[in-house]
């Protein structure tokens, strides 16, 4: 099954009395097939992510967004390397 490596902007809201956005940038490594539907794979996989399920449901921003900086197959050895063999799944 192909590994593709994911480069995730995520924006999560912005501070008091700015506009601009604050969030966080993340490398992720799943397994997928095609390789084509990476980019729905890895947003189900951020939707049930357990990090998120740390934040109330009420104090969620109502327009964080997701943006896919890159998306690229790797071989299965960047994957297993890299100490994220847990999102090879």
């Amino acid at each position: 099954m192909p590994v593709v490596r994911c480069l995730i902007e995520v924006r999560t809201g912005s501070l008091a009395g700015t506009s601009e956005p604050i969030g966080f940038c993340a490398t992720g490594f799943l397994e997928t097939t095609p390789a084509s539907k990476a980019e729905l794979a890895a947003l189900e996989r951020l939707r049930g992510a357990p990090e998120f399920e740390l934040v109330r449901p009420e104090d969620r921003m109502a327009h964080a967004q997701v943006h896919f900086e890159q998306i690229e197959e790797v071989p299965v050895e960047s994957c297993h390397g890299s100490g994220q063999a847990s999102l090879c799944r």
